[in-house]
């Protein structure tokens, strides 16, 4: 069994058709003995699901409705307890604006369709602790994450300007409550530490088990300002970050690209590569997109630790308006960034460079797809010269 349970299963599954996505979920879960392999008769569960922000199911945003009412199916044939969906959207939260994202995400209907409850992990808080957790040994999770039998993480499969990409350990970052994430980014701004604190997150939650929805997934400007793009396939795996290094190869990624890969790895948490991940099923080299777009690296990144700062102030990345017609003065940059980095002036977003810290939410939660990320000219001059560099 515990030979099983380090396989990452793999099924292409070519649309979101009910008949396919049903399909491929459980066969995928076959592979590793089945949903009744992870959950008993009677077993509380909890849908780990990716609700970034308002978005239709079509933006790529946001894990698939269709996944989840498969994932749901299978745990009512194996005689589960109550079944929840759950996650705590980036940003400020309210219940009202909760209620909209579930809507826009298609949850909402599959709860009703289902007869599950919907949960925002903002409600009820509870200090859990993270074993072995080298930057954090302990975390505040949403009550409903920690008081169930069984914890299911369910990401989608997207690019990150922050983190390059972000999967199933990423996905766990939902079980923060509230504004505490973007408090996160204060106290661990930088990208290896913050891979680290991920990873120290995924020991105190423990998930049984990933699915990933990885049919469309999204290329570019993830996690939400991105372009949707057709992966074809759904993987499973009670080893989130082996099935993380294998998503990563498939989306063309070395997968020590990836810093929360990395991260595990430099732990003895996780493998370098995708090669040495025990799957099964559809074979991930028949997946992969080598022309997959990522989000541009950190140049800095190799540099000694006094002189990658200095120099990550000046080639990373910056955020900026890139399109003001977009933009309609909501305000949402300005609430939700975590150093106070942002100041409306006509109704516009301005930004303090000397005080942001590079952390990509303004972007991240932009609801209307109006911030961008933009390399000092320079950067971009020898990134074109030198040819190597992926934007």
């Amino acid at each position: 069994m515990s030979e099983t349970r380090e396989l990452v299963a793999i099924e292409a599954c070519g649309s979101y058709a009910p008949e396919h996505v049903a399909a491929a979920v459980a066969a995928s879960l076959a592979h590793l003995g089945g949903i009744a392999a992870f959950v008993k008769p009677g077993e509380t569960v909890l849908l780990k699901v990716n609700l970034l922000t308002k978005a239709e199911p079509a933006r790529a945003v946001t894990t698939h409705p269709e996944v989840v009412r498969a994932v749901v199916r299978l745990l009512k044939d194996a005689g589960a307890g109550p079944i929840a969906i759950g996650d705590s959207p980036g940003g400020r939260t309210s219940a009202q604006a909760a209620r909209a994202i579930f809507e826009a995400s298609g949850m909402a209907a599959v709860a009703r369709d289902e007869d599950v409850e919907v949960v925002l992990l903002d409600d009820d808080v509870v200090r859990v602790p993270a074993p072995g957790g080298v930057l954090y040994q302990h975390f505040n999770l949403g009550r409903a994450a920690v008081d169930v039998d069984v914890l299911i993480d369910m990401p989608r499969l997207k690019t990150h300007g922050f983190m390059m990409m972000t999967g199933a350990v990423k996905n766990l970052f939902g079980c923060i409550p509230g504004l505490e994430k973007a408090q996160f980014h204060v106290k661990v701004p930088d990208r290896d530490d913050f891979g680290d604190m991920l990873v120290d997150l995924l020991l105190a939650c423990r998930p049984a088990l990933t699915i990933m929805d990885a049919v469309i997934g999204m290329e570019g400007a993830g996690p939400a300002g991105g372009t949707p793009r057709h992966i074809g396939a759904v993987l499973a795996s009670s080893d989130a970050v082996g099935l993380d290094v294998v998503a990563a190869a498939i989306t063309g990624f070395d997968p020590m690209e990836v810093y929360t890969n990395a991260a595990a790895h430099r732990r003895g948490l996780g493998p370098k590569t995708a090669d040495e991940v025990p799957t099964v099923g559809t074979p991930w080299r028949s997946l992969v997109l080598a022309d997959f777009a990522h989000p541009a690296t950190d140049l800095a990144r190799k540099l000694p630790p006094g002189l990658a700062k200095w120099a990550r102030a000046r080639v990373v990345s910056r955020p900026w308006l890139e399109d003001p017609s977009r933009c309609n003065g909501c305000r949402t940059c300005e609430r939700d960034c975590p150093v106070h980095a942002i100041k409306m002036a006509d109704g516009k977003p301005v930004y303090d460079y000397n005080a942001c810290i590079r952390c990509y939410c303004c972007q991240e939660l932009c609801p209307n797809r109006a911030v961008g990320l933009k390399r000092p000219w320079f950067v971009r001059a020898l990134v074109v010269r030198g040819g190597s560099e992926r934007a």
